[in-house]
Formats: structure tokens, sequence, C-alpha cells
């Protein structure tokens, strides 16, 4: 597609809004499909020629006054494309990664009529700022505990036994990596070392501790608990930790002396992640273990006074809607403390690769089916939505929402996710947030396990 401006430079906010239409589609000057947004005083206007026809739109600047010439902008060129394509979007032109909080400031600026606005002048769906207002409810009391001069910890173990097809996260297979794994180790304990005494320094004491991945339940026994054992030492007995959350999200590396570890070592929440329950989908998507392996490693761990989480992903090749049921309704069976829900987001990082990528798009998806069986069957179950975040090429423009039973809520993802907390990061990917009275600095260490352990070494 060649997009053209005249007296308006919102290129990013413009492909986003294109890419709702026409997903992973190329922005080039190749001739095909061109888009022209042009901005004048009183309105936006959006021209778009497509298979010899055209298609015009124009926005005005709203009388209220609330409107930035950014969402003028993204206005026209929806209702453009919208015309053009004959289709829609549930989120309209809201593309951020952060939904519920813009219904916030909306709700804060125009009250009870912030709804108007949301569903009008945004587009969004009735259904969507349902979930908003859940959520930003969900949350409340998880943010009224947060303390203002606190922070979380995140601690990175970017390895799994294998590379699942869809993902594009930056993390090493135990089958290729593994044997930097020691080395790893050793260096992250001594950057643990590093972050919780700046916490101190800063006078910023660590409330949250979350060590993610990748899946840090494949590292073996004695690893795990050098790891374990140095987060005792460095946060556990140096600060009030209210949370501390372990992914153990492959079940195949969930043994009973590796969750004896983490018990012993003061874990409070812990994710074990099936993403389905369909035996033939969890094989084509790369993950090497069953449901029933799934469900011998959830019976374990309910036998210790964990917290669980599970996920599920909307949209997974080879997925039907029956299959996606069956899995909501077989995890909503186990009463854990926490289900997630993401829909499958597709990056050319991921192993699936572009051509599979634009087959799935081109036939189309159950996705929205999906995601509209979990975010009304949950509620029913007991479960309340209390985070909420959206990601770039995610199936039909769809959300990842998290939900908890009443107290039950996992208050690192709140804070960390809506940015009202400091976060210092430590391992390879992981990201330090510091916050400012203009907004957030962040302090990025290196991606990859491999350049983490020569560039520390």
């Amino acid at each position: 597609m060649i997009l053209e401006f005249e007296n308006c430079d919102l290129r990013y906010d413009v492909q986003s809004v294109c890419l709702l239409f026409f997903p992973r589609e190329p922005f080039s000057e190749e001739q095909g499909k061109r888009l022209k947004v042009s901005l004048f005083s009183d309105c936006a206007e959006a021209l778009f020629l497509w298979n010899g026809r055209s298609f015009r739109e124009q926005e005005p600047f709203d009388p209220q006054e609330f409107d930035s010439v950014r969402t003028v902008v993204k206005r026209a060129v929806y209702q453009v494309l919208r015309q053009a394509t004959g289709k829609d979007s549930a989120w309209g032109i809201v593309t951020g990664i952060r939904p519920a909080n813009l219904y916030e400031k909306l709700f804060s600026r125009f009250g009870a009529d912030a709804r108007r606005i949301f569903e009008e002048r945004y587009f969004v769906s009735p259904e969507k700022t349902d979930l908003c207002v859940s959520v930003l409810q969900g949350r409340k009391k998880a943010v009224s505990l947060l303390e203002k001069e606190s922070s979380s910890l995140y601690i990175s173990v970017p390895f799994c036994p294998s590379r699942c097809r869809y993902c594009s996260f930056v993390s090493a297979s135990t089958e290729r990596e593994g044997n930097i794994l020691p080395a790893y180790i050793d260096l992250l304990c001594a950057e643990i070392e590093e972050k919780t005494r700046r916490a101190e320094r800063e006078m910023m004491p660590v409330v949250t501790v979350y060590v993610g991945g990748g899946t840090p339940t494949v590292l073996d026994e004695t690893l795990l608990e050098k790891l374990l054992r140095k987060i005792q030492a460095c946060v556990l007995r140096r600060f009030s930790v209210h949370e501390y959350t372990f992914e153990a999200g492959r079940p195949d590396t969930l043994t009973e002396a590796k969750l004896a570890l983490l018990a012993r070592y003061g874990v409070t929440r812990l994710s074990v992640n099936p993403q389905t329950l369909n035996n033939r989908v969890l094989e084509t998507i790369g993950r090497k273990h069953t449901a029933e392996d799934f469900f011998r490693a959830y019976t374990l761990a309910e036998t210790y006074p964990f917290v669980l989480n599970t996920d599920l992903i909307a949209g997974l090749q080879d997925d039907t809607f029956a299959s996606f049921q069956r899995t909501v309704d077989g995890l909503t069976a186990l009463s854990p403390g926490n289900i997630t829900m993401h829909t499958l987001y597709l990056k050319r990082a991921a192993d699936i690769g572009a051509a599979e990528i634009g087959r799935k798009i081109a036939e189309g998806t159950q996705a929205s089916r999906m995601v509209e069986y979990a975010e009304k069957t949950l509620p029913e179950k007991g479960y309340f939505p209390y985070y909420l975040y959206r990601q770039k090429n995610t199936l039909e423009n769809l959300e990842n929402v998290g939900y908890a039973r009443e107290g039950e809520e996992c208050r690192y993802n709140i804070y960390m996710m809506d940015d009202l907390q400091q976060v210092y990061g430590a391992g390879a990917g992981a990201v330090t947030k510091i916050l400012l009275p203009g907004g957030v600095r962040r302090e990025c260490n290196t991606k990859f396990a491999y350049n983490y352990v020569k560039d520390r070494s």
C-alpha cells in the first residue's frame, strides 16, 4: 500500500489502522492500494484508491475539542477503509496496548459521557466497552494496595525445553543452548544482587517478584535451588514481599521435587499452562506434552499452597471452536485462581513462518467466537477480568485478558502492564522501567541469553 500525507505526519498511526483491514500489508512504493491522508483546519480527509475505485471520507474536529489530531486522522482512515472493505473491528480505532486506560482517561474527563464517546468517536463495540469497565473495576483493589514508593523485580530465565511454533519471544531451546545454563544462572544471580541493592539505594522496596521466561522450571533441581536461594537471600530477607510468582508454563518441566523447592523457598503463585487441551493442536504448535501431562502436573501443583494460573490461547492452528470450548470448560472445572486468555498473535520471528501466517489470515479464523465464549463463560464461573492488553498482529485485532477469582489476581501483572510501579529487570531480555514525571525510562538488557553470558562474563 502506498501512503501519502498532506499537512500531517502520522505514518505509524495510519499504518496501525490500515493493518486492521489489510493484515501484514506491506507499505511501499509499489503499485496497488493508494491511501492519501490530508489534514485541514476543520477536518481530516482520507482518499483510498483500490481496484479502480475511489473512496473518500472526511472527519471534522469535534466541537467539544476533546479530539486530538491523531484521533481525527485515525477516524477518517478507519471510515474510508471500512467503506471500501465492508469490514469492521470491535476495538475501532483503539490500536494501543492499554484500551482500558484510554477509557479511564475519558471517564475522568467526561464522566458518564465517556461510554458514548468511546463507542461513537472511537468506534469501540459495546461489548469491548463493557470489558474495559469490568477490568477497571476488577483491578481496583490491587491498585488501592499499591505502595507509592515501591517496586517489582522481574527475573528472566529465557529458556524452554523446546520452542513452540507460534512463539516469537527471545527464548532459547535447551536442546540447542542448554550448555550455557550454569553460566547464565551464575550471572543472573549476580545481577539480582545488583538490582536489589539498587532498589535499596533508590528507596524503592521490592513488594512483588515475578520469575518469567521462557520456562524457568526448565532448570534442573540444582540450578533451580541456586536461583531460589539467591532470591530468598537478596529479596525475601531484605524486603516485605507480598507476591512471588514463578512461571512453570510447560507442564513437562514440573516434578514433585521442583514443586517442593518452589514451595520451600516462598513462591506464592505458579503458572501451569496447557494453551489448549487438544492433543492434536499441541502437536501442531510444537509443544512436546499432552493434555494428560498438564493434568498430572496440575494435580501435583495443587497439593501445594500456590495460587495457580493456567493460560489458554484462542486461534491456534488446527483448533476449532468446539475444541476451544472444551479447553475453557476443562480449565474452569479445575477451578484455578487465575485463567489468562490470550489471542494468537503472528510475527515473522515465529517458527510458523510468513507463508503460513498469510494463509491463516486469508482463510479466516474463529478467534472472535472463541474469545466471546471465554469472555462470557469465565465470569459465569466466578472469574472477573482484572488486566487487559493488546498486541499488534493479533488475530482479528483481539485482546489478552487476565481473569481471577476474588482476592487471587496477580498484582505484578497490573502494576507492570499499566506502568503503575517501578520495575527492576534482571536477566536476558529484561527491562528496567523507571517512572519519571513525564513518562517511563526503559533500560533494556541484551536480548539473547548467549550474548548476556558473553557480555557479563
